[in-house]
């Protein structure tokens, strides 16, 4: 504990500062005391728990050695369900592929159709905005 005046530090049960004279606080020693109480609580916990914990160990390896064949046998007996699924999925993957390639071509042949379609438009409107930029251009020259 320390001094409340120049903080250094109290021999213990003292009633005054041995090098400031100041007078012991009971406030302060009441506080130095549960600060030891707290720390010995907590030292005797952790030392419960490591001791609980170590008691422990054996029991908790011998429901672990327990479960591991349970849960080998569980994963043996899903196996099948796992691999009829991915037959399944591959079958189905199959069946969708021929559809999804002639979806594909539509698609395709109807965006070659639409610019196809729309090219002539295109040219024409590119034509006209050409010949609108030469008169612009023209214009501005004879401005100038």
């Amino acid at each position: 504990m320390n001094c409340s005046r120049c903080a250094s530090e109290l021999p213990p049960g003292g009633a005054y500062c041995p090098i400031c004279g100041a007078p012991r606080r009971n406030l302060d020693y009441v506080v130095a005391q549960m600060r030891t109480a707290a720390d010995e609580t907590v030292e005797a916990t952790v030392g419960l728990l490591n001791r609980a914990s170590k008691e422990m160990e054996p029991a908790i390896d011998r429901v672990f050695r327990t479960l591991q064949p349970i849960v080998r046998d569980v994963g043996k007996a899903l196996q099948p369900l796992a691999d009829s699924s991915l037959r399944v999925a591959n079958d189905v993957a199959d069946a969708l592929r021929p559809a999804a390639q002639r979806t594909g071509k539509v698609a395709r042949d109807v965006a070659g159709r639409t610019a196809a379609t729309i090219r002539p438009f295109v040219e024409k409107a590119s034509q006209q905005t050409g010949a609108a930029w030469r008169r612009v251009r023209e214009g501005g020259r004879k401005l100038g």
